[in-house]
């Protein structure tokens, strides 16, 4: 079957595979219909290896070179030995997470802290392929009013509401968002369904006029931290209750918290790539925190909830589709040419399945 895989830094092929994950007890496979391409594949392919590793993986079994691929929406076709709750043709997105469901973390419910951990696309065989096999226990079920291409952006969505969480935000809170590329736009839209007042902070030119499109409020973030911090806290009667950076850069981040009232919370989903210096005192002086915000963790089916209610239309994140042939040029002109993207997808299997 067609599959784009990862061999290397700057190696990502279309080429033809065979499946090497057994479909073994607990596992389905799928048809995949769409798959995004996330800022973590675009890393791989530019810069990588990152997340990829050069030896199999503790719970996969699998090394490189491997398909990438963990946002997406598909069709089961088949169920290994023991899996109950699903059937066949039924459509799901996929919660990428392996996890080993013994340590303290799984036990807990905070699997996305599971040390031996990895994701679908990263640590096995993922979705930018015909068909794709999985742990069952990722597999989340799409609601009639949630769309194929909208069951393609639950993951990316979820890294957003579970952002939100770790802030603690709630309706009526407001939220400054750092960065408006494909996770900060999720974090916006799923802040303003659950009814926050959100404020996009973006220096890009091409996505602050998304963000503007979209109809959130706009701070361009040009100039001294300090000077934008002011602006902020004067846009925001004294500064937001949550802020959001997901921008990845560290000089930002020393500045966030000067945008938060007192007793603000300052949600950290970008990885600075370098150390980043923060006054603390002044966290102190205004009990100010810092959370950091990993992945996701049993948050996909509350965003199918929030889509199939209306509360939620992730179609306006939706900036270019491709097919799966042209998935490595795609990829190569997202490292080298940063525009004003969002989220690309890629139509990987006819529109409804062919199930």
């Amino acid at each position: 079957m067609e599959a784009i895989r990862w061999h290397g830094n700057r190696d990502v092929r279309h080429e033809e595979v065979q499946f090497e994950l057994a479909l073994g007890p607990g596992m389905v496979e799928a048809e995949v219909a769409w798959c995004g391409l996330c800022g973590s594949d675009v890393a791989e392919f530019a810069h990588g290896p990152y997340a990829i590793r050069d030896r199999p993986h503790v719970l996969s079994g699998q090394a490189p070179p491997l398909t990438l691929g963990h946002e997406f929406s598909a069709y089961i076709t088949q169920l290994g030995a023991g899996v109950e709750g699903l059937v066949v043709g039924e459509r799901v997105s996929a919660d990428a997470c392996w996890r080993c469901e013994t340590c303290a973390a799984c036990r807990s419910g905070a699997y996305n802290q599971c040390a031996s951990g990895g994701s679908i696309g990263l640590c096995s065989d993922g979705a930018l392929a015909r068909r794709v096999r999985f742990p069952a226990y990722a597999a989340v079920p799409l609601p009639d009013a949630v769309s194929d291409r909208a069951g393609a952006l639950l993951e990316p969505l979820a890294v957003g509401l579970h952002a939100l969480d770790r802030g603690g935000a709630q309706a009526g809170d407001t939220v400054i968002v750092l960065g408006f590329g494909a996770i900060g736009a999720s974090v916006a839209v799923v802040g303003r369904a659950i009814g926050c007042d959100v404020i996009v902070s973006e220096p890009n030119d091409a996505r602050r006029d998304r963000a503007s499109a979209m109809g959130f409020a706009i701070d361009d973030a040009a100039g001294e931290s300090r000077a934008a911090a002011r602006r902020l806290r004067a846009l925001t009667e004294g500064g937001a209750r949550v802020v959001v950076d997901a921008t990845g850069d560290g000089t930002v981040l020393a500045g966030a918290g000067e945008m938060t009232r007192r007793g603000g919370v300052v949600v950290l989903v970008g990885i600075p790539k370098q150390p980043v210096a923060i006054d603390a005192g002044r966290l102190v002086l205004y009990e100010r925190a810092i959370v950091a915000s990993l992945g996701y963790a049993n948050d996909l089916p509350r965003v199918a909830r929030l889509i199939a209610a209306g509360a939620l239309d992730p179609e306006p994140l939706i900036t270019r589709t491709v097919t799966l042939a042209d998935t490595p040029a795609e990829l190569a002109r997202l490292a080298d040419t940063p525009t004003g993207d969002l989220k690309v997808l890629v139509q990987v299997g006819g529109a409804g399945g062919t199930i």
